[in-house]
C-alpha cells in the first residue's frame, strides 16, 4: 500500500510530459495463421448471410448490346409501369434524352396541346443550370404523365429507339 502511494506521488509529480510513458502498450502481432483464420471465419459468416443472386421473373434477361427489346404483351401488362420504364431509362447512368430528342418526345406526347404535361427544361439559359438529377426528375415527370394518360407504350418504344449517344449521362453538361 505504501509502495503504491509512492508510485502515484512520483507519477503525479513527473508532469505532463511523462503521461504517455505510463500507458500500457500491447505487443503488436502482424500476420500469422491465427489472424488469417479469424478473417476467413468472418468472411464465411458474411457469405452465409446473403443468398445467391437469382434472375428476376419481372424482366427477362437479354444479352447483347443496347437496351434489349421492349416487349409489351397482353398476358403481362403489369410489367410496363413508370417505375420499370425508369429503370430502363436509367441504365448506364443515363439522365434523360439529349435536348433535341427530348423535344421530339414532348411533341410525340402531344406537348403544347396538353396543359398538364410539363415542358422539358430545354431553354438555353436553363439547361446548363440544372443538375443531372434535376433533369432526370423532370424526365421522370414525363414518364409518370405518360403512365397516367395511357401513353406509356408509345414512350417505351421511343426510348427503345434511342441510341446510347442520344442520352445525357450523369456528369455530362
Amino acid at each position: 500500500m505504501a509502495r503504491q502511494r509512492e508510485t502515484r506521488e512520483k507519477t503525479s509529480s513527473a508532469g505532463a510530459e511523462s503521461w504517455s510513458s505510463r500507458l500500457p502498450v500491447p505487443e503488436a502481432q502482424e500476420g500469422g495463421d491465427s489472424a488469417w483464420e479469424l478473417w476467413h471465419e468472418a468472411s464465411l459468416r458474411l457469405d452465409l448471410a446473403f443468398a445467391p443472386t437469382e434472375p428476376s421473373d419481372l424482366a427477362e434477361l437479354r444479352t447483347g448490346s443496347g437496351m434489349g427489346e421492349v416487349v409489351v404483351t397482353e398476358a403481362r401488362p403489369h410489367l410496363l409501369t413508370a417505375h420499370t420504364l425508369m429503370i430502363l431509362a436509367r441504365r448506364n447512368n443515363r439522365v434523360c434524352p439529349h435536348p433535341r430528342r427530348w423535344a421530339e418526345l414532348y411533341e410525340l406526347l402531344g406537348g403544347q396541346h396538353r396543359q398538364d404535361l410539363p415542358a422539358p427544361p430545354l431553354q438555353a439559359w436553363l439547361w446548363p443550370q440544372l443538375s443531372g438529377l434535376q433533369k432526370r426528375l423532370r424526365f421522370r415527370e414525363h414518364v409518370e404523365w405518360a403512365e397516367r394518360h395511357g401513353c406509356l407504350e408509345q414512350l417505351a418504344r421511343f426510348i427503345h429507339r434511342l441510341d446510347e449517344a442520344e442520352w445525357v449521362h450523369m456528369g455530362e453538361a
